[in-house]
């Protein structure tokens, strides 16, 4: 069994399903922060498989601990 690598910064605390305006599937992604904040963020379908592909998960809920760069599947203009 390997072990997960410590993990510096936000990691993936809750993971659900919703539903988007326009009847597709998105993944809702709740991060805790270490100084315990949280916030949540939104992944849109096409997303939520490159960045379950990324993080090398087959179900939504294996992402929980994860650290919150999985989620990092496009680059962000501007950065």
């Amino acid at each position: 069994m390997s072990e997960t690598p410590a993990v510096s910064g936000a990691v993936i605390s809750a993971v659900r399903l919703t539903p988007t305006h326009d009847g597709e599937a998105a993944m809702v992604v709740e991060l805790h922060y270490p100084n315990g904040g949280r916030s949540t963020v939104q992944i849109e379908g096409a997303d939520a498989v490159a960045v379950m592909r990324r993080a090398g998960v087959s179900h939504a809920s294996e992402l929980l601990g994860l650290p919150w760069t999985v989620l990092r599947v496009r680059d962000v203009a501007g950065l």
